[in-house]
């Protein structure tokens, strides 16, 4: 069995894949999978989650604009009534299609990943913030300090701005190992503020708090703010909640700024408020 369109043809995959999400049949599912078309399935099935969202959009402001013309008497409330009544049972419709499309982007995901080398970039990119903030760390202490830099400590310091980085598909343009460094830090910076405001409420008069106590309110403060095609794809590879993971990279920052650590302690993981002014000033926006 093979399918019957080709790799290149969004538009009939788009309406082969709208009927395989209705009738499940595992065959077509694994074909829609395969290295030929994977790639382009995943493509089909963002593309409908796209449009999903622009139409709710859409039709909220639609509600919104009834619901005025209503109250202004434009129109009738029995008018208005029967609108939102027709207007819900879309909804439900369209909320049970919106979770069919995701559990399948979620199945599907991986493979393309892997077929596009995506997991690779991911740890290569780490690996080259990783190595590009040790540098640029390396330099602060160097010319915080009272000695003078070695030739080989300016050698260094060049490669960070004589390598640059390719873009990235979430549209980062190409840059220099010291910019996308900068971006990095600035992103974490960012975060660094809300955790700390966290800490120091949670914490009041302690000089620790449990870790657990940290992660409700963090995601009732960060999860909003993150774009739910963000949080779909990082769910897409496996790893859990993209908000407990900003939350560990946050923590971990904090730490690099000294000013907290974690820890353990009969009753759980901890987090040791190591330098509370310091957290005042992250959190009031001040640099520490």
């Amino acid at each position: 069995m093979t399918l019957p369109y080709d790799p290149d043809d969004d538009h009939a995959a788009d309406r082969y894949v709208n009927n395989a999400l209705r009738s499940r049949d595992p065959e077509t599912w694994r074909l829609l999978g395969s290295d030929a078309y994977v790639e382009q399935t995943e493509r089909v099935l963002r593309a409908m989650l796209d449009r999903i969202t622009v139409t709710r959009t859409h039709r909220t402001a639609e509600r919104a604009t009834a619901r005025a013309r209503a109250l202004e008497g434009e129109i009738t409330q029995a008018e208005y009534q029967r609108d939102a009544a027709e207007d819900a049972n879309r909804f439900t419709k369209t909320a049970h299609f919106e979770t069919l499309v995701r559990e399948h982007q979620r199945l599907i995901a991986p493979a393309a990943r892997r077929l596009r080398g995506d997991d690779v970039r991911d740890e290569l990119m780490d690996l080259v913030l990783a190595l590009g903030s040790a540098i640029d760390a390396h330099r602060g202490a160097v010319l915080a300090g009272e000695g003078e830099p070695t030739a080989a400590d300016r050698a260094l310091w060049a490669r960070l701005t004589a390598l640059d980085v390719p873009g990235t598909p979430d549209g980062e343009g190409r840059a220099s190992v010291e910019e996308l460094v900068r971006r990095h830090a600035e992103r974490q910076d960012d975060l660094g503020r809300v955790l700390a405001g966290i800490v120091l409420d949670v914490a009041g008069d302690e000089a620790s708090v449990p870790r657990a106590a940290l992660l409700a309110v963090w995601k009732k403060s960060v999860a909003p703010t993150l774009a739910p095609e963000q949080k779909n794809e990082f769910a897409a590879k496996g790893k859990g909640s993209l908000a407990t993971e900003k939350l560990r990279k946050t923590m971990g920052h904090l730490e690099r700024k000294g000013l907290v650590k974690r820890s353990d302690s009969p009753d759980g993981p901890r987090l040791d408020l190591l330098d509370r002014a310091g957290l005042e000033e992250l959190a009031d926006g001040r640099e520490p």
